[in-house]
């Protein structure tokens, strides 16, 4: 699992990391990112690479209604091009969610305590994801008005980061890690010329000697709790 992120860098300095064109979106930088909550995402435009805002939990084009994106906060890397949900935006709408770490919960007598993996260098890396846009119609609101009768569509992108089995480092806390990619792949991982096969390849794990890992704060359990503190090791 990996539901739980540092985005806490601003938004110059995720441009840089993934060598985006144009405007960011604005988006709050969080350091205990949550599902159902907005983050900074990179995404393929022909010939470029830019950043959009989205909300964390896919949501398949067919859904019915949101509820079902907090379900689908992680997608796993062995079954991404059979599972109805990812198969689509498997080939043709992948993205990179960039992090400045991420959090996994160990399992304690005194109940679960979160760990934070980081690159020691201090660096943001970017995480595997996909993305979709998911629309539903909504009727007007106000039949006195002109176009009654119609219906107006809301749209929302969504994403999801995609996991797999964990490296030396990340195993003594899960069974899972999420999709750490390379900086030399980030283009073969957006670019819709990538062919399924070598994408597979990029979706395992990642290097354990740059990482590090530190306990930190059992307050940041709550989503809400959003201080540097979240990221600040603790000594139990």
């Amino acid at each position: 699992m990996c539901c739980r992120v540092a985005q806490g860098s601003g938004r110059d300095k995720v441009k840089k990391k993934v060598k985006a064109r144009g405007d960011a979106p604005p988006v709050t930088p969080r350091l205990n990112l949550a599902p159902t909550q907005n983050a900074l995402v990179a995404v393929h435009e022909p010939g470029d690479i830019r950043l959009e805002s989205m909300r964390w939990g896919l949501i398949p084009s067919w859904a019915r209604d949101k509820s079902i994106g907090a379900k689908l906060a992680n997608a796993r890397a062995e079954t991404i091009d059979e599972k109805p949900s990812f198969r689509k935006p498997f080939q043709r709408r992948r993205c990179l969610l960039p992090v400045d770490g991420y959090y996994e919960w160990e399992s304690r007598p005194g109940g679960k305590q979160p760990v934070y993996y980081s690159m020691r260098n201090g660096d943001l890396f970017c995480l595997a994801g996909l993305w979709e846009t998911w629309m539903i119609p909504e009727q007007v609101a106000e039949p006195e008005l002109p176009g009654l009768g119609q219906a107006e569509v809301e749209t929302l992108r969504t994403f999801t980061v995609i996991t797999t089995t964990p490296n030396r480092l990340a195993k003594r806390v899960h069974d899972r890690m999420p999709v750490i990619v390379h900086p030399a792949d980030y283009g073969n991982w957006l670019s819709l010329e990538s062919k399924a096969a070598d994408l597979k390849r990029l979706l395992r794990p990642f290097n354990d000697e740059p990482m590090q890992e530190h306990y930190v704060t059992p307050l940041m359990n709550n989503p809400r709790f959003e201080v540097p503190e979240c990221i600040e090791p603790i000594n139990i």
